[in-house]
């Protein structure tokens, strides 16, 4: 029915088709052929309708479809076989008595217009009361060497799907992080033990754009604008490459005249992969934060969290720059005594006794993602 070398093509199709959902076509194309079978299918069989869906080869697309839209609510043989666990090989004859099959609905207007006379399927995955089945559509009752041929790819097609959900989760996963780390107004980056830059997001790419920043990037490495600086940051990125992932280290990078300086976080990456499995591996991440660049709260944030008017909240915000409630009363064109009664309010609603308070509580509770 079919040589070693075409099964182990077969095999090496399905593994492909585990690491690229999108080759699954091409495996069950190599299943109908090896069977000579009119089609082979993959088919999440679920609870309802719309959890159901199907994919085959040498097969009508409207046969999916229709299989999807109606024939998976009359399958007998997927009510009959919903709780079949996962590795579980069945043929339609196993399942039900093939004259009872022969006076269906499904098995007359759906599996002879196939020129279907025989299913054989796996079990490949039971998820939350869903099964995925990966079938042969034979064009007579199933024999027993097809049964043996099918045991023998069962466990390949089981960790092959496998290997697809696992695969789907980490991308989610990975898409998740980056939009979050990609949304962050601190600067991330990841460095590999030369202190080259494996990622960085928008915001360390801003920072290391910026002629005066005193963080650069030179020939794919991190440097600091002074060479003791970037002695201390590399030494720092060195102790988390060492086996023992010592804790980081703070650092103040200097930047251009009349610029407060980068406050930076170097801390470590565990990572258990070997580095030839992984190519460039970071081995730390660093943080860096602008001073100069602090975000501050929305007025509409102050409103909703502490219950502040707009004057106050807009007081609040002026109140963060630092240089005194006369300058904030200025810039809102109002009067010294109207900024003092406002900020008394303010120190109400909010529980603060001092400015300096005041301005460390209004900062905790900036977002730190950007809105957009």
């Amino acid at each position: 029915m079919i040589s070693d070398t075409e099964l182990a093509g077969l095999i090496a199709a399905i593994y492909e088709a585990g690491v690229d959902f999108g080759r699954w076509p091409n495996v069950l194309e190599h299943m109908a052929a090896a069977f000579d079978a009119p089609s082979a299918a993959m088919v999440r069989q679920g609870l309802t309708p719309s959890e159901a869906w199907a994919m085959a080869s040498r097969l009508d697309p409207s046969f999916a479809r229709d299989y999807s839209d109606h024939y998976h609510s009359v399958n007998p043989i997927w009510r009959r076989s919903a709780s079949a666990p996962a590795g579980t090989i069945q043929t339609d004859s196993m399942i039900m008595p093939r004259p009872e099959l022969a006076r269906t609905e499904f098995f007359n207007d759906f599996l002879v217009p196939q020129e279907c006379g025989g299913l054989l399927s796996a079990v490949a995955l039971v998820e939350d009361g869903r099964q995925t089945v990966i079938a042969v559509h034979a064009r007579r009752e199933v024999q027993d060497e097809e049964i043996a041929l099918y045991r023998l790819l069962t466990p390949h097609l089981r960790r092959a799907v496998d290997i697809n959900v696992r695969l789907s989760a980490a991308s989610i996963n990975h898409s998740a992080a980056i939009g979050v780390v990609d949304r962050l107004d601190e600067g991330v980056l990841f460095v590999d033990e030369s202190a080259r830059v494996v990622f960085a997001n928008p915001a360390a790419e801003a920072l290391m754009d910026d002629a005066d920043a005193g963080l650069r990037r030179s020939g794919g490495v991190l440097q600091a604008a002074a060479l003791s600086e970037t002695a201390a940051l590399h030494a720092a990125i060195a102790r988390c490459a060492g086996p023992d992932h010592r804790r980081g280290a703070a650092l103040s990078l200097s930047r251009g005249p009349d610029r407060s300086p980068l406050a930076v976080r170097v801390a470590p990456v565990v990572n258990n992969l070997p580095s030839w499995m992984t190519g460039r591996r970071p081995v730390a991440i660093i943080t860096v934060s602008d001073p100069s660049r602090q975000a501050k709260p929305a007025a509409r944030q102050l409103q909703d969290q502490f219950g502040l008017t707009r004057a106050q909240a807009a007081l609040a915000i002026e109140i963060l720059a630092g240089d005194g409630i006369q300058a904030a009363a200025d810039r809102l064109g109002v009067t010294r005594a109207t900024a003092r009664t406002h900020l008394a309010r303010i120190f109400e609603k909010t529980g603060a006794n001092r400015q300096a308070e005041l301005v460390h509580l209004l900062l905790a509770a900036t977002p730190s993602l950007r809105p957009d």
